[in-house]
């Protein structure tokens, strides 16, 4: 009976979260998952990059009394030291320089939902204070305010560190940590599961070709036990990168050994700093040419520049950029910001051609854009109104 139940629930956790396998080890993550996911308690989701930890945070949120509330993400680690606090717990108007009006933070956003709180481990100190009083209380107070403000939100938080090692360093509180892993739950590596890459083709294989529109014809059984044999230092995100790329691509044709030898030998032979550069300049060399989803897919998955790596950067240029504009005059910040640093202007272009690509592709579907694209409809929302583009969309 206990398997019959959780046959079942792995076929709804694929079908509507896209956690994919029957490994031992995924399967005990998988009970774990729904053990905890009716519950309020808090959860520390651990495991190496691209394990999928925020797809299980969305899907205790989904199982949850709270899934019709609000789900809200933030990554700790994509927003600079200064802004995290604002952004959590918000501001008053006057609160420091720019804070033109009051602002509801991501807490009081997600009242009565679930607020994920990704790369935990980069939070600073000072922040910690007071999420732990969150944690303790429900409470906290906006920047430049001492009015009380408490919420009701579950607390999802996840880490590719060691942050017991961080505590012994003094980088986290440890009351923190005993508060935030009520429950830990431990995300197994790929290569420690590699009986389930060939479901995981299979599924991220025929994702892309249905968002494509075309059929994807499988994979050789010599390429298979290639895959099989791998690494996977990027884990799930980095075979989901090479399916993508290879389907997209070969146009969904049958995948063999020889692409995906070439795929991971060039994947070994590019360097992650030297990756993130030809990825800017194919970005920019693209510029004058329209942009369709294929080639977003192959220009941005074949230099594996992970897009966490991106949004930080572009956070700290738009932390710049507002720095710049605040010591310009008025007449001068529209002309000379850009004009004076042509690197900058080639990153947010080639993030407000990425949103128009799966807008366009999408029929101006801002949820399936906001989805391929890997962030959250609020994010995608914000980034409209910041490129005037939301009478275009």
């Amino acid at each position: 009976m206990k398997q019959s139940a959780t046959s079942a629930a792995i076929g709804l956790l694929q079908l509507r979260y896209g956690i994919v396998g029957q490994s031992p080890l995924i399967i005990e993550a998988i009970e774990q998952l729904l053990q905890v996911a009716p519950t309020d308690l808090t959860v520390l989701i651990t495991g190496e990059t691209g394990t999928g930890k925020d797809v299980f945070a969305r899907a205790i949120h989904g199982l949850s009394p709270r899934r019709k509330a609000p789900f809200i993400s933030v990554n700790c680690g994509a927003i600079p030291e200064t802004l995290l606090e604002s952004e959590l717990f918000g501001h008053e108007k006057g609160a420091f320089t720019g804070a033109v009006e009051q602002r509801k933070g991501f807490f009081e956003v997600a009242n009565t939902g679930t607020i994920f709180l990704d790369e935990i481990g980069e939070m600073p100190i000072g922040t910690q204070v007071k999420l732990l009083r969150v944690l303790e209380s429900g409470e906290f107070t906006r920047l430049g305010s001492t009015q009380v403000i408490k919420v009701d939100v579950r607390i999802i938080a996840a880490t590719n560190r060691d942050l017991a090692y961080e505590v012994r360093q003094g980088s986290f509180r440890e009351d923190l940590y005993y508060r935030l892993k009520a429950v830990h739950l431990h995300l197994p590596p790929l290569r420690k599961r590699p009986e389930d890459i060939p479901l995981l083709v299979e599924y991220f294989g025929n994702n892309v070709a249905d968002r494509l529109g075309i059929t994807f014809e499988g994979i050789d059984d010599d390429a298979l036990a290639i895959l099989m044999q791998h690494s996977w230092r990027g884990n799930v995100r980095e075979l989901r990168n090479l399916v993508e790329t290879l389907v997209t691509i070969g146009h969904g044709k049958r995948i063999t050994a020889e692409q995906v030898e070439r795929y991971l030998q060039r994947d070994q032979e590019l360097e992650p700093s030297r990756a993130l550069v030809l990825h800017r300049t194919a970005a920019a060399q693209a510029s004058e040419q329209p942009l369709d989803l294929a080639l977003v897919y192959h220009t941005l998955l074949q230099m594996q520049a992970e897009m966490s790596a991106v949004r930080q950067a572009i956070a700290a240029l738009a932390e710049r950029l507002g720095q710049l504009q605040q010591r310009l005059p008025l007449q001068q910040q529209e002309d000379d910001v850009f004009s004076r640093d042509p690197d900058d202007f080639r990153l947010d272009e080639m993030e407000r051609r990425l949103i128009v690509a799966a807008l366009k592709r999408f029929n101006g579907s801002r949820r399936s854009a906001a989805r391929a694209l890997g962030i959250s409809e609020r994010t995608l929302y914000r980034k409209l109104h910041e490129y005037n583009l939301t009478e275009m969309f």
